[in-house]
């Protein structure tokens, strides 16, 4: 898989990072101020509470002032009070010199010991927050249970927690829905364009074709250059083409004339018994094949970027290798005790018929030029081809090389150095790949294989 960085998921990640950071940044801003805002809330309620019950006090008559009096009014309900209170009253005649009054139920104790103000201690397992009142000989103390303030914050903080995230998962939905929508003229692009079989004309024809209307501006020039290049490279292709085969129609009437005067020459060297003579046409004759089969080898070669015929059904392989090697043997005696073949395993191959034939007449002519092998083996397997031979020709360096245009491996050898090229261009057209790997314990195997299977 190619490692790319997509820039629709680049820029969906970074937007949801600096929201995610934002808005962590804004939730504990909020959480700082209103746990700050809540406890001066509470604390002035606290504060409230402990003056109200000061003027209550002081508009009794001191004598008046007993415990079961006082307790009557702050025991005014059965339930125990969110704010616990106490009242104490200093006198010259109590040697305590403090004497508690009253106070509300489930006040804790030593409640009238802290200090003028607010405080925050702890008794027991519970925390409390107090506010001490000094009016005179009166001394109120209003307190108030910590974890009731915090889980107040808690409730406050999930009313406004909730519809935060609801928003931020909205958003990111939005998000991705916004680029998803303006990111698809060009992940439209990116599709058709990525079809491995989408040949040089029609990828000059769909870039010609695209909408200016449709593409961002920001890409529209690179897309408008692509299309240029692309179609200076395929006229310059077609031009190519139009040499070639106009330079191979020049070419095929003179080496046409070149074989029927040789081979008319060597009747003639037969007639009159020249073997010399016989011996050098033959030698020619060898040359024009040659060069007539570089010829139409050159030929193929520049018409691979042409339409690719449709492969509506498979073909049989065990024909086509019989003909191949009825077309060598006319050629290379040596070739039928040579090549082997497992008739009982050749299925079907989805390839035409002349690019089958093509493949395998290379292949095999080059194992019997180029091996120097004993026995050149041929079988199939499901719907892979393989063909090896236990020559001593290629060593692992050289089998590196093996279908690089016009590479040989010295200059000595017969050849041009285009077959396996050919051979490797028109199996990909077709969806097929060759292999070339060593034969253990001597020798090469090539395997072809559909990259479809």
């Amino acid at each position: 898989m190619q490692k790319s960085h997509s820039l629709k998921w680049r820029l969906v990640s970074s937007l949801l990072a600096v929201m995610i950071g934002l808005w962590s940044v804004v939730f504990v801003w909020l959480y700082i101020d209103l746990q700050k805002r809540l406890q001066e809330t509470l604390d002035q309620r606290l504060h409230a509470s402990a003056q109200m019950v000061a003027r209550l006090i002081q508009q009794l008559p001191l004598q008046s002032l007993d415990e079961s009096a006082l307790a009557q009014q702050l025991h005014s309900t059965d339930q125990e009070p969110l704010i616990a209170c106490e009242v104490s009253l200093f006198s010259s005649d109590i040697s305590v010199g403090q004497h508690v009054i009253a106070k509300t139920r489930g006040a804790p104790k030593d409640l009238s010991q802290q200090a003028v103000g607010f405080s925050t201690w702890q008794q027991g397992e519970t925390q409390w927050r107090s506010y001490v009142l000094r009016r005179g000989e009166i001394q109120v103390v209003a307190a108030e249970r910590m974890f009731l303030r915090e889980s107040l914050l808690k409730q406050i903080l999930q009313s406004v927690l909730i519809p935060l995230i609801l928003s931020l998962l909205l958003c990111i939905g939005l998000i991705v829905l916004i680029i998803r929508r303006e990111f698809k003229a060009l992940d439209l692009v990116v599709s058709d364009l990525s079809q491995s079989n989408l040949s040089l004309n029609e990828a000059s024809q769909y870039l010609t074709s695209l909408d200016a209307n449709t593409m961002p501006s920001e890409v529209y020039p690179f897309v408008q250059n692509a299309n240029r290049l692309v179609h200076k490279l395929h006229q310059s292709l077609e031009n190519e083409k139009v040499f070639s085969a106009y330079a191979a129609h020049e070419l095929r009437s003179p080496l046409t004339a070149i074989k029927t005067n040789v081979q008319l020459a060597q009747l003639i060297a037969k007639t009159d018994g020249n073997m010399k003579l016989q011996y050098s046409l033959d030698q020619a004759n060898q040359s024009v094949r040659r060069y007539a089969d570089l010829l139409e080898q050159l030929l193929m070669l520049s018409n691979t970027d042409q339409s690719i015929e449709q492969i509506k059904a498979s073909i049989q392989v065990q024909p086509i290798i019989a003909k191949v090697l009825d077309d060598l043997a006319l050629i290379y005696p040596e070739a039928t005790a040579k090549i082997q073949v497992d008739w009982h395993s050749l299925g079907d191959l989805a390839l035409p018929q002349f690019v089958l034939y093509s493949v395998l007449k290379n292949l095999l002519e080059n194992a019997l030029l180029h091996a120097n092998a004993d026995v050149i083996e041929v079988r199939m397997q499901e719907n892979t081809l393989r063909i090896q031979d236990n020559g001593r020709h290629l060593n692992a360096e050289d089998i590196r090389y093996l279908g690089q245009r016009f590479w040989r491996k010295s200059a000595q050898q017969k050849g041009h150095g285009l077959g396996l090229s050919l051979v490797k261009i028109m199996l990909q057209q077709y969806a097929y790949t060759i292999q070339f790997e060593p034969n253990f314990p001597k020798g090469l195997k090539i395997t072809l294989l559909s990259q479809k299977s």
